[in-house]
């Protein structure tokens, strides 16, 4: 049996599509995307504004599915969460609900697992099950029922391995009619996919990107992400640079504090090299700590030393988060559910 499509992941166009071949005018679909995006409707019935007929047959065609909320761990007094979703097949998945002083910053799944086997994160320890369409990483901003000021595709999975239901996301999340998110508001993340990084930018979304660097030596970051064997460093920062020229905004460099992997002077002076002719800001990001692995943060004093030496050329920001109280590392809630279960 067919499967019918999930209206959270269609843009007002293919709604159209399908009422004007039942011989409806074409506002109608505008109505339907609007009351799924502006209003929050969970059902056809909350369609008031729709004839009684038109809502009782869109199940016919159309589904309405939001993800299952299985579990929520909450941080602080400012109430940031980390959501675990369940899909309709069951698969499961991690959100994050990060509370700021200027608004909500939503984190978002692209995929459920991860094939890219970096060795510091929960989510590859996992493996890998499947892509997520553009409605179920739509349906994770719909779900927190709060219109998030900013939007990072930095949960589980690797946003641009599942490029064709980013991009779609992408644009029912920043269509006017809808939610109508900045697109400048929206981060994708990558470990570095040099081919997909040029195709994004050749599509002008305005998006933001952020690379997940964690070392400027080519060797150290074969050793603690992989892909850099395929997209050597020479590729990745050229392909940077060339973003960051395309879309006129910089580029962010994630880069995880590992005590003893990548945080020596020495770390320090390559990365100033070899990023100060990029327009870029690096985040430095100490780690949370994942069971199993060696890796742990630098103490305080060295993070702030290691800071102190890329400001004198680069743009840095640390991420000083409630990570470690809420699992923010991706996949740690989910193995946490998981060994729960077990009990």
């Amino acid at each position: 049996m067919l499967r019918k499509p999930n209206i959270l992941g269609l843009l007002p166009e293919e709604i159209e599509s399908l009422v004007t071949k039942r011989g409806l005018p074409r506002y109608r679909a505008d109505q339907i995307f609007q009351w799924v995006h502006k209003h929050g409707a969970r059902s056809f019935d909350e369609m008031t504004n729709l004839p009684a007929d038109l809502r009782a047959s869109l199940p016919d065609d159309l589904a309405i599915f939001f993800p299952e909320n299985m579990t929520t761990s909450r941080a602080g007094e400012d109430q940031s969460q980390k959501l675990l979703y369940r899909m309709e097949d069951g698969t499961s998945i991690e959100s994050v609900r990060i509370a700021q002083a200027d608004g909500i910053t939503a984190c978002v799944s692209s995929q459920a697992g991860c094939r890219y086997d970096c060795k510091f994160c929960a989510t590859a320890r996992g493996g890998f099950k499947r892509s997520l369409r553009a409605g179920e990483i739509v349906g994770q901003i719909l779900a927190m029922e709060t219109k998030p000021k900013r939007i990072v595709y930095m949960g589980m999975g690797e946003p641009l391995a599942n490029y064709r239901n980013v991009v779609k996301s992408i644009r029912v999340l920043t269509h006017p009619d809808g939610f109508g998110i900045a697109p400048k508001r929206i981060t994708v993340s990558t470990v570095g996919l040099v081919p997909l990084i040029k195709r994004l930018s050749g599509e002008y979304l305005g998006v933001r990107l952020a690379i997940s660097l964690t070392s400027a030596d080519d060797d150290m970051r074969s050793q603690l992400m992989p892909i850099n064997e395929k997209f050597p460093l020479a590729e990745l920062l050229q392909a940077a640079r060339d973003y960051a020229q395309a879309n006129g905004d910089r580029v962010t460099f994630e880069y995880p504090l590992l005590k003893g992997f990548n945080d020596s002077d020495r770390d320090a002076a390559l990365l100033i090299k070899r990023l100060a002719p990029i327009r870029c800001q690096i985040n430095l990001i100490p780690f949370n700590p994942v069971e199993g692995t060696p890796y742990e943060a630098p103490a305080e004093a060295r993070v702030s030393a290691f800071a102190r030496a890329l400001s004198r050329e680069l743009t840095v920001t640390v991420r000083r988060s409630a990570g470690r109280e809420i699992d923010a590392a991706c996949g740690q809630l989910q193995i946490r559910y998981q060994n729960e279960k077990r009990k």
